[in-house]
């Protein structure tokens, strides 16, 4: 068993690899290497330095992805092994040497997420790591989407390909200084506004005159081999909450990816949002499952 960083020899064969791994139809297994794909080709990210390599046989066995985030000192790791090698040393040796790499890279704090609890749960905590957050995996799945009722003073606009200053000024306003978020750039948003799973259209802003006061990030996944739609990002303005606002824009996402859809639309909230999750129940989402952030401080 050997870890070592990616070489472009690699690329071909890991995303081969992330489509076999957890996907039990050819459709998800597409989605899931045409995501580690452009994931590798994303603006201000380099593969031979951010991606280890766990090979067996001369076979890739897993792989490690170590993301920084200077500006607020994290890393999050993304990983992933063969199903044999869940919870073993081998991904523990993984999840060391990505912890290394991101300690290198000045973090002072590394952040890595799974689902439902599993036997890698208690890996991690031996490891160093603890459970620091826990979301809520809600799902939508009603006949009928919710009215959009819009005063007259606001107005819905759906996302252009010029528009992406537009979106990051309001995701860096309403999310800069949230546990975990990391400002982003205009380079970036423009890259993540294009990748497969986004349509310009499942991006809602809401607007009062020339200000952007809210705005909804709506996507698109596979599940089980149909279309789920999935708000990956939803806020408001620091200076327009409290106006019950949410609902409009919240309503206005859900509507606009259930025209795409076919199976529901999911999002993750933090368990100790109160307010977004009685927001979400009043629309029709419930829990489906949790995910949990396990946090590694240096």
């Amino acid at each position: 068993m050997q870890i070592r960083y990616f070489n472009e020899t690699d690329r071909e064969p890991l995303l081969e690899f992330a489509g076999s791994v957890q996907a039990n139809n050819p459709k998800d297994s597409q989605y899931r290497s045409q995501e580690l794909s452009e994931i590798l080709q994303q603006p201000g990210f380099n593969p031979k330095t951010s991606c280890l390599i766990l090979e067996k046989d001369d076979h890739i066995a897993g792989y490690c992805i170590v993301f920084s985030e200077k500006l607020i000192q994290r890393a999050v790791l993304a990983t992933d092994v063969r199903i044999d090698l869940e919870a073993s040393g081998s991904e523990a040796k993984l999840i060391q040497s990505g912890l290394e790499l991101a300690k290198i890279r000045d973090a002072s704090v590394a952040h890595l997420c799974l689902g439902s609890e599993t036997p890698r749960s208690a890996m991690l905590e031996d490891v160093g790591f603890h459970n620091a957050r826990t979301y809520l995996h809600m799902l939508w799945d009603e006949e009928t989407p919710p009215d959009t009722k819009i005063p007259p003073e606001y107005s819905v606009s759906l996302y252009t390909s010029q528009d992406a200053q537009k979106l990051t000024d309001i995701q860096n306003a309403a999310f800069t200084g949230s546990w975990g978020f990391c400002p982003n750039t205009a380079e970036e948003i423009e890259y993540r506004s294009n990748m497969s799973n986004t349509r310009h259209e499942c991006i809602v802003f809401l607007e009062n005159k020339s200000d952007v006061v809210g705005y909804c990030w709506g996507c698109l996944g596979p599940n089980e081999g149909n279309t789920r739609g999935i708000i990956s990002m939803i806020g408001i303005h620091p200076d327009y909450r409290g106006k019950g606002l949410s609902q409009i824009i919240l309503t206005a996402g859900i509507n606009k990816l259930n025209e795409l859809s076919t199976d529901g639309i999911s999002l993750h909230v933090d368990s100790n949002n109160t307010p977004a999750i009685k927001l979400y129940q009043s629309v029709g989402f419930r829990e489906i499952d949790r995910l949990h952030w396990y946090e590694y401080t240096f």
